[in-house]
């Protein structure tokens, strides 16, 4: 009887997940509008990963390119701000370690019995 229900609960979660994919076409391009397939490949993204979402970030990232916008991104490898960012994160975390092992030697020393 145990085997039977897990069997049950087993196909039950599979059904589940299923149903929550849109179904393919067969053109391999699920839901997605000829509009933003054609934008897609205007914004040089593969087809693959074509969504609404990346020709907005795409279009997004193309704007302050174009504009010089106010974006700072938080890696830039070519200025080496990458290096300064961790640098100074080393800093920090390295002077709050220092910070709690000044501060556990100068506890007091309990003799042991």
């Amino acid at each position: 009887m145990g085997i039977a229900a897990g069997l049950l609960a087993l196909l039950a979660a599979q059904q589940q997940s299923y149903a929550q994919y849109p179904q393919d076409d067969g053109t391999g391009t699920v839901g997605i509008s000829e509009e933003t397939l054609q934008r897609c490949k205007d914004l040089g993204i593969r087809e693959s990963q074509c969504s609404e979402a990346n020709v907005l970030a795409k279009e997004r990232v193309d704007l302050l390119k174009d504009k010089g916008g106010s974006g700072t991104p938080l890696f830039a490898f070519e200025s080496g701000q990458l290096f300064v960012f961790i640098g100074a994160l080393g800093a920090v975390f390295g002077g709050i370690a220092a910070a709690f092992f000044a501060m556990g030697r100068r506890g007091k020393q309990v003799a042991a019995a």
